[in-house]
């Protein structure tokens, strides 16, 4: 019995040092940006209104102006650091990036990598088509060439509509680009039918494209192809403290409202609207 109780009280004493362990781990994040001054943040600037090249080639968005508040509340500067999408997250992981702020679709695949803040918007997938264009459901896009950004759920819907779902046979291209941008170019050359991507980008995009126009990316019955999405910020595993801080400016933005009125602002829209 003796011997028993030893044991489970070591095992007690081994749990709660590497508790302790960890959450000395934890803590050291917000002491670490603290000490640098600064906290490192890896953003795609091809995803307005959420981060984009504003004046003086300056990387702004909606997303970016929550990134400035979390600085502020550490006491820090924000040091924005432009990258491609889809190497934001290992540079997160290696801990070169503090933080990932890129319109990051919350998914169960990159949780199992990533740690999440709480989501700060809801979107669904759009397609960007010529104005000319009638299409009510992704079915009449069968045959035709379908570009995204590399890594983004949108892009990944497509895939799968087009090796498993309703593309499926159809000879329906699947094209990968850097940005969406650089896809839409492509359309504009001739080189694509549509672009996929989250619903303000979209609207954005076209905007800054004459001839062109953001449609729902859905089936014929007027459904979409995957549930809404949830963006959310990314940090590496581990990093509770500098979750709380960022969770604490998401929630206190959602709740006065100037979350709603940074999306608008960026997306050239009045707040009043």
């Amino acid at each position: 019995m003796k011997k028993s109780l030893s044991l489970i009280v070591a095992t007690i004493l081994a749990v709660s040092m590497f508790g302790c362990k960890q959450n000395q781990s934890a803590e050291s994040a917000v002491a670490k940006i603290k000490a640098a001054g600064k906290v490192v943040v890896y953003t795609n600037p091809e995803f307005a209104p959420y981060e984009y090249l504003g004046a003086n080639k300056q990387i702004v968005g909606a997303e970016i102006d929550i990134v400035n508040k979390i600085a502020e509340k550490l006491g820090v500067k924000a040091e924005i650091v432009p990258a491609e999408f889809d190497s934001i997250i290992g540079t997160v992981q290696t801990g070169k990036a503090d933080i990932g702020a890129s319109g990051f679709t919350i998914t169960e695949e990159r949780k199992k990598i990533i740690d999440f803040s709480k989501p700060f918007v809801v979107s669904v997938q759009y397609l960007i088509v010529p104005e000319a264009c009638t299409a009510k459901g992704v079915e009449e896009f069968a045959g035709k060439r379908i570009g995204g950004q590399n890594g983004t759920t949108g892009l990944m819907m497509i895939e799968d509509a087009v090796n498993t779902g309703i593309l499926k046979d159809t000879k329906t291209e699947v094209k990968s680009f850097n940005n969406a941008p650089d896809a839409v170019v492509a359309m504009v050359n001739g080189r694509l039918d549509a672009v996929v991507i989250d619903e303000l980008v979209a609207i954005s995009l076209a905007k800054k494209n004459p001839g062109y126009k953001a449609i729902p990316l859905v089936d014929k019955d007027g459904k979409g192809l995957d549930a809404p999405e949830e963006f959310g910020m990314i940090v590496s595993k581990g990093k509770e403290d500098l979750l709380d801080v960022i969770n604490e400016v998401i929630d206190q933005m959602l709740k006065d409202g100037s979350m709603n009125e940074a999306i608008l602002k960026h997306n050239g829209l009045s707040v009043a609207q």
